[in-house]
């Protein structure tokens, strides 16, 4: 039986924030910022009674327009601290720490700009930077996308369609990560649970089309609102030396730009890492 539980929160413009929590509620909290595409179904560890025996409440909310969350027209990266702070006080939470993976690590690096002492440590999983510096940019990012980066409009309009497909039948998003992605990531979606795992929060996060998903990605490509040489938080990275979606380079660009940085490199691994280093990263973002 899946230690889950789920709730809306009324935010103060009408929106609809749906969250998940998983584990102990009386654990140490961890806000999870899910990835692009994903969901507040969103989990790192296989086992659905892991968080609780790790004594953590893992509490993961859908970002607009993914899973059950209202869209938020005209948002920024910035604004996504607001939409947690709201949540933080209706579940009586004061400290927590941030984990992200992929896509949401602008958005656990907004909150740790945003909430100060009240954000405890930063995980970072497979992420990139802002593109406040000239990106080595991955290859499979169109011409068109990257001549429209600082324009979020313009590149969700071009994203849209480029993403339609995956939005129809999301469930095979896993699969068709296992044949594309190298032999780590192979191995690790292979796994029956973790490719469940995936499959599940990549349908949730879609449910709704494409739009969500490409105006997420849009904002990635333009400056967050933000200066990363603000956040005094120590910030761990943790990135797959052969990670394909989020090439090593851009984990190692994050890295420098950030004032109190952890890396940590893994050889030969890739995007999703995470589930079989679980215990190594929630053990230094709750020690």
């Amino acid at each position: 039986m899946e230690d889950r539980r789920e709730g809306t929160v009324r935010l103060a413009d009408g929106r609809t924030l749906a969250y998940a929590e998983w584990g102990d509620p009386g654990g140490r909290p961890v806000l999870g910022c899910h990835g692009s595409p994903s969901s507040r179904l969103e989990r790192h560890v296989e086992d659905p009674d892991g968080y609780r025996r790790r004594g953590i409440r893992f509490v993961v909310p859908d970002r607009p327009g993914f899973g059950r969350s209202d869209p938020h027209p005209g948002r920024r990266v910035a604004d996504w601290p607001g939409d947690v702070r709201a949540l933080l006080d209706h579940l009586g939470i004061d400290r927590f720490a941030v984990l992200s993976l992929s896509g949401g690590a602008a958005y656990a690096l907004a909150c740790a700009h945003a909430f100060g002492d009240r954000v405890s440590a930063v995980g970072i999983l497979g992420g990139a930077p802002p593109p406040d510096v000239p990106w080595p940019w991955p290859r499979w990012v169109p011409g068109p996308v990257r001549s429209a980066a600082h324009r979020p409009g313009r590149a969700a309009a071009l994203l849209q369609p480029v993403l339609a497909p995956a939005a129809m039948r999301p469930a095979l998003i896993p699969r068709y990560l296992q044949v594309r992605l190298n032999a780590a990531d192979r191995r690790v979606i292979g796994r029956p649970a973790v490719r469940q795992i995936l499959a599940e929060t990549f349908t949730e996060g879609l449910r709704n089309g494409p739009a969500a998903l490409a105006a997420d990605r849009a904002l990635l490509f333009r400056p967050w609102g933000f200066p990363l040489s603000e956040i005094g938080q120590h910030v761990h990275v943790w990135h797959g030396t052969h990670d394909w979606l989020v090439p090593a380079a851009l984990g190692q660009v994050l890295a420098g730009m950030l004032p109190r940085c952890n890396a940590h490199w893994f050889p030969g691994e890739g995007h999703f890492l995470v589930f079989d280093h679980a215990d190594e990263v929630y053990a230094a973002l709750t020690p």
